[in-house]
């Protein structure tokens, strides 16, 4: 921090803005490359008469859903360590649709068009929210999640002050409304057979 004549300021606890903690602990993100593949899995017996799919933990490849569609900017590697998550919600004089359609275009058009994306992002994700299996007012409130993977938190660092995520934030706001948030994560991939990752055609 520094002050208007570019020096360091004398008070700078008193400049960092109060730590709010995350609504969310972390997101499990289970992906499946067809519907079909989810009603297989969640259809077996031991899954009877429970929720283990909410919001958009269970996403298919591109495909509609019950849950969520995701959209991706995959990565080479799928190995990636670290992910900023990003909760969005609209602001509520922009309908639903209209925001995911903007989103996945116009927004993520600009964000790709920025080099500090491509210099620091390695995979990006859009998760689309579609609907519950059950009564979840809360997660019904999400339009989206974005997922962006990076190589180290440094890397997010980087990428999070630079001039290019100004831009890319100051488009972003003026789709987003209040309870949307972010926050960083390690990854723990424990099974990966989704390959190769396709990127969305849009």
């Amino acid at each position: 921090m520094v002050d208007s004549s570019k020096k360091l300021v004398g008070d700078p606890a008193a400049r960092v803005p109060a730590y709010v903690r995350p609504r969310w602990d972390g997101l499990a993100y289970i992906a499946y490359r067809t519907e079909d593949d989810i009603k297989k899995t969640l259809g077996q017996p031991q899954y009877a008469g429970r929720h283990h799919c909410r919001r958009a933990d269970c996403v298919p490849n591109g495909d509609p859903a019950d849950h969520a569609r995701a959209h991706y900017h995959p990565s080479a590697l799928h190995r990636d360590p670290i992910s900023l998550v990003k909760i969005h919600r609209r602001r509520p004089e922009v309908r639903r649709a209209a925001f995911q359609e903007l989103w996945l275009g116009e927004h993520a058009d600009f964000m790709l068009s920025k080099a500090a994306t491509h210099t620091h992002v390695r995979r990006y994700a859009q998760l689309h929210y579609l609907h519950s299996s059950r009564d979840d007012p809360e997660g019904s409130q999400i339009d989206g999640i974005s997922v962006l993977a990076f190589a180290s938190v440094n890397d997010v660092e980087d990428y999070l002050v630079s001039a290019d995520y100004v831009a890319i934030e100051a488009q972003e706001a003026e789709l987003t409304g209040d309870g949307s948030e972010f926050w960083t994560a390690v990854n723990y991939s424990v099974i990966n057979r989704l390959m190769p990752e396709l990127a969305t055609k849009r």
